[in-house]
């Protein structure tokens, strides 16, 4: 006699409480991966990737009252970059490509300012370079102008260098006794110093000139030395026969275009066709004494220049071998150390 069978039919599904927390460790890996994915793609690491930005048409950006212009055989444009921060899977393709680099954030954005305030402010310095460039170019055409700049202090780092030696609102006259016709200068100095440099600073405070001499200090995560102030460019007295001006809602930062600007206003109020017909992009900054200073993310303009169809590129003499080594083949690249430089530069090329 067969004895009948226990337990769960053979077509009936057991129960014995054992899929549940299958299923919960399936659910928690793959909302973790979901999270790990996201997390991947939006959530910024604390390092900056610089692009090649779109070159920007220099004519539209200037507004001129009071005088009339000529129009431009040709096209100018000055060279931008694009800076941001990356999550983890684009990070690990810049570090992959040899056409792409990161820096450390810290390098790039000063970590005691809101990065909104930050960029503001990097506005605000294209529009007081933008007044010298065009300043500057006028003369250049003959036109009478005269320009005061000063360095002002906009801001101190606590704990920095400068901290108890300097003060908002400080005009910076000299450094080591070398007079200063702009903020880029000191920038300049304090890039090229080793930390623990001594740098004399001639400064007026409260309406009173006086020296005071601080030790830089390193650049935190980064290379080079640092004051630890925030400086600008401003103009002190700025006299033309003519308004001009910037269009309003421009949104470009820093000082690079300079140079750009300064040429753009000789070819459009000169007597004379620079152009004929061609594409010349660049950057650099521009002096109130007409001379070419360096700026960042030369290699990214470089590739910039290249896939906007151009024939002549301007960058600053100081940065003419970094320039080179980044251009494509076929790329016309020309170092300038003034304006002046940089009008006899499109005079001498060919068509």
């Amino acid at each position: 006699m067969t004895e009948p069978m226990t337990g769960q039919p053979e077509d009936q599904p057991q129960d014995d409480g054992r899929r549940r927390p299958s299923l919960l460790r399936s659910a928690f890996y793959a909302a973790s991966s979901v999270i790990i994915l996201w997390a991947g793609l939006v959530v910024p690491l604390p390092f900056v990737e610089t692009v090649p930005g779109n070159p920007s048409e220099i004519p539209p950006l200037i507004e001129f009252d009071g005088i009339e212009v000529d129009d431009l055989d040709g096209t100018t444009a000055l060279l931008t970059i694009q800076q941001r921060q990356q999550p983890t899977f684009p990070a690990l393709g810049a570090l992959l490509s040899p056409d792409r680099s990161l820096r450390p954030a810290a390098e790039v954005f000063p970590q005691d300012i809101d990065l909104d305030r930050f960029r503001e402010l990097q506005r605000e310095q294209f529009g007081r370079q933008f007044e010298i460039a065009a300043a500057v170019g006028a003369q250049a055409a003959g036109i009478e102008a005269e320009i005061i700049t000063q360095v002002v202090v906009l801001d101190v780092l606590p704990g920095s260098p400068a901290d108890g030696l300097l003060a908002p609102g400080d005009i910076i006259v000299a450094a080591d006794g070398d007079a200063l016709e702009g903020a880029e200068e000191l920038q300049a100095i304090t890039a090229t110093s080793t930390p623990g440099d001594e740098l004399t600073l001639t400064i007026i405070h409260a309406g009173q000139e006086r020296e005071v001499t601080a030790e830089l200090a390193a650049v935190p995560d980064g290379d080079g030395a640092r004051l630890g102030v925030t400086i600008e460019t401003a103009l002190d007295e700025l006299r033309l026969p003519f308004d001009v001006a910037l269009q309003p809602g421009t949104r470009i930062g820093g000082p690079s275009a300079g140079m750009m600007v300064g040429l753009t206003v000789y070819d459009l109020l000169a007597d004379e066709d620079l152009l004929r017909g061609r594409t010349v992009v660049g950057t650099g900054t521009l002096s109130s004494g007409g001379v070419v200073g360096p700026v960042g993310g030369v290699p990214e303009k470089m590739r910039a220049a290249a896939e906007f169809d151009t024939d002549l590129v301007l960058v600053p003499e100081s940065q003419l071998d970094i320039a080179l080594a980044a251009a494509p083949d076929g790329l016309r690249v020309v170092g300038i150390g003034t304006l002046d430089e940089a009008i006899e530069a499109l005079r001498r090329t060919p068509v």
